[in-house]
């Protein structure tokens, strides 16, 4: 072959990758089971970066054209539901999804935007055959659900037993068929455990190991090394489940941040860098439950926040004009004034005890300073945020100052003796010495490093 008939094959070969992004994707060995599973509910339960959506989503363009290279299917016109838990998860796997869209197989009037997914109230995928893939989330409930006849329903990551039950009655009619990729954590799988048990569903696991991120006739996708980094930043309570897909998630005997060590102790800040300066608050009234902590975020880096925890402010039960000077006091001794703050987050009220100055909330410490500081609130620039605690509010919190830890990206002055305690010897406990400054640490980073908990109003569900 000559150098002009090369060029043209490679050209012809660069045009048909484009038009059909499938016919490059070559299965690992748990997606490469999973796609060949002829059960009518098919389970892939994994470890974290091991390609559960790419899997899903190869699988769903295969049905709804009728392609699928691994299993018989039906004729299409398909109509599918992907389910997730939200709409920012959603368009995460609308993505996904697009990337290995068979280009020549979308009708064209379906219309992709990057950042935000497939258009409409409830988004669709339409296909030149009539087949649609519809998107829907967890949060809409049962009624976005309800009176649908479906041939097949893709879960992305657990679903609430409720949820998984609405969905198999839309199959019914059409005997249609269930495809689950997750790892198990986040909700409570007891039905699904007992299914796999039973038998009622398969059940393909994939470990995070390096013969389980190559492709069939590929080079790995991530070294050991990579494997390595990434699991050293999950906490001990979940550790299990995101490395090996393990169904146990629970309460551990060791320490939350059993990677935290002296070398975190570090009383200099990097004044080079671009800092954002937060207060997190933790109300109480036992003794050092009142805790407020200074800290200085870099997060221009998304996923990567620098984290400083710069000062602490402990106390009692106290007036509130206490706490108030406390604070600025805390805020004064790095050469900063309550200007300087960029975010202020504090927990919900704290009942207190019967005669005691126990008592205390985000408003009545705004008070305080108005009182303190000579200074109208209404005119302040800022204000104490409630902490959005939504379910497992304390485990993201925790994650995300855990993974600090292990990339060397967390550093706590030596000032802060209660916090660093605490930081030693916190073990996911709802209640005790340990828990007030943890808690303090985790509202002050948070809405510094994800969007989600920036502006939301106070939330009213539970927090474990």
């Amino acid at each position: 072959m000559n150098l002009e008939a090369l060029a043209r094959a490679s050209r012809g070969l660069a045009y048909q990758l484009d038009r059909d992004r499938l016919s490059a994707f070559r299965p690992t060995p748990p997606q490469l089971d999973w796609l060949q599973d002829r059960s009518p509910i098919r389970l892939l339960r994994g470890a974290n970066q091991i390609g559960k959506t790419m899997a899903a989503a190869a699988d769903l363009h295969w049905l709804c054209t009728g392609t699928h290279p691994y299993r018989p299917t039906r004729k299409p016109p398909l109509e599918v539901f992907m389910v997730c838990h939200s709409w920012s998860q959603s368009q995460t796997i609308m993505q996904k999804i697009h990337e290995l869209a068979p280009i020549d197989a979308l009708h064209p009037d379906t219309e992709y935007v990057p950042g935000k997914g497939y258009r409409g109230k409830n988004p669709q995928l339409h296909y030149r055959n009539g087949s649609i893939i519809h998107f829907r989330t967890t949060s809409q409930g049962t009624l976005a659900l309800a009176s649908a006849t479906l041939d097949h329903v893709h879960c992305d990551e657990p679903v609430p037993a409720h949820i998984f039950g609405e969905l198999v009655a839309r199959l019914l009619r059409r005997r249609g068929t269930m495809g689950i990729s997750l790892t198990p954590i986040g909700h409570d799988l007891t039905y699904l455990r007992k299914m796999v048990d039973e038998g009622r569903v398969s059940d393909t696991v994939a470990p995070l190991n390096l013969a389980n991120v190559t492709p069939l006739g590929g080079r790995p996708l991530l070294t050991q090394d990579e494997i390595d980094r990434v699991a050293s930043t999950y906490l001990p309570i979940d550790r299990a489940a995101r490395l090996e897909g393990s169904w146990e998630v629970g309460i551990t005997e060791g320490r939350v941040f059993d990677h935290f060590k002296e070398e975190h102790i570090h009383a200099e800040l990097d004044k080079r860098r671009e800092w954002q300066i937060a207060i997190g608050i933790d109300h109480g009234s036992d003794a050092g439950s009142q805790v407020a902590l200074l800290i200085a975020v870099d997060a221009r880096t998304p996923g990567r926040p620098e984290i400083h925890v710069l000062d602490e402010y402990t106390s009692g039960a106290a007036p509130a004009e206490n706490h108030a000077r406390g604070i600025l006091a805390m805020i004064g001794r790095h050469g900063l004034t309550w200007q300087n703050v960029d975010r202020w987050t504090g927990d919900i009220a704290h009942g207190g005890k019967k005669g005691s100055h126990g008592k205390m909330s985000n408003s009545m410490l705004m008070g305080a300073f108005e009182r303190v500081l000579d200074y109208p609130v209404r005119r302040l620039p800022w204000r104490i945020r409630t902490a959005f605690k939504p379910r497992w509010s304390v485990y993201h919190g925790a994650q995300i100052i855990h993974a600090a830890m292990c990339q060397d990206r967390f550093r706590i002055s030596p000032r802060c003796k209660q916090t660093i305690e605490s930081l030693k010897r916190w073990r996911f406990e709802k209640d005790g010495p340990f828990v007030h400054a943890t808690d303090a640490l985790r509202y002050a980073v948070v809405p510094m490093v994800d969007d989600r908990y920036r502006s939301r109003p106070p939330a009213s569900v539970r927090i474990y």
